[in-house]
């Protein structure tokens, strides 16, 4: 059994791995928080699931939030005796994909790559929808070209709706058909249609100026509501990420 958890802007994510995502528990970013209540937090979710902190093989940790790196750190330290990885550009050697600028690129980016490397043969475009909007570039032998960003979903519709006085925020769902028949529906069409045109043409652009025939493989909290309307889709899997932190753990621990 294994434990791996992504820290990300907006959310924290844990999973438990054992042939299979047993668990997977998704949590606010919660940056003025301290080891003693994540450590509680994590302890909680364990002994609901009747898991007990000894049989967990190894941990593996990635932050895209410094300052709670080191509270993670102090958190699965505690937890057991048992290995603990931190992603991070100290263990990039030991990976099996090439990292052209380690210091600029995210560690949330990486375990995508690592997953989607191993996942997936061949070249890849990675398209994450979290708090940006990522595309992430990577040959078939590992190496990646590069990264395009954009702001995320949410953080466009919450961009739009706290700088104008009188639009709502809306939930992030289709309307029954594509104008919008009032503010709500045109809030919604405008920020879902739009991306979908977004990240159907950068996808173009990508394998136009490559030349070659890219897969394309979509993961982050959207996925689910956005990729099926894009029709560029190969892949979707909502837990790349951790499966990234899963491999990265069982390549470092030999």
């Amino acid at each position: 059994m294994k434990l791996v958890v992504d820290i990300g802007n907006s959310n924290i994510v844990f999973g438990i791995f054992e042939n299979k995502w047993k668990h997977v528990w998704r949590f606010e970013t919660k940056k003025d928080k301290s080891a003693l209540y994540y450590s509680l937090k994590l302890n909680e979710l364990l002994w609901e699931s009747g898991i007990a902190p000894e049989n967990i093989e190894f941990k593996v940790v990635s932050s895209v939030v410094p300052k709670l790196k080191d509270v993670f750190v102090e958190v699965l330290d505690k937890l057991n005796d048992k290995p603990l990885v931190v992603l991070d550009r100290n263990i990039y050697d030991k990976l099996d994909i090439d990292i052209k600028n380690p210091l600029e690129m995210g560690t949330d980016l990486v375990a995508n790559a690592i997953a989607a490397h191993k996942l997936y043969s061949g070249d890849v475009i990675i398209v994450d929808f979290g708090t940006a909007l990522t595309f992430t570039v990577m040959d078939e032998s590992g190496n990646i070209s590069g990264v395009n960003i954009a702001p995320g979903l949410k953080t466009a519709l919450n961009a739009l709706v706290g700088n104008t006085a009188q639009l709502p925020k809306v939930p992030l769902e289709f309307p029954p058909q594509p104008i919008g028949t009032n503010t709500i529906e045109a809030i919604q069409n405008g920020i879902l249609i739009g991306y979908i045109g977004l990240v159907k043409y950068m996808i173009k652009a990508i394998k136009t100026y490559l030349g070659s025939d890219y897969k394309t493989v979509v993961t982050g909290g959207m996925s689910s509501v956005i990729a099926p309307n894009i029709g560029e889709i190969d892949f979707i899997e909502p837990n790349l990420t951790l499966y990234g932190l899963l491999f990265a753990g069982q390549l470092v621990i030999v």
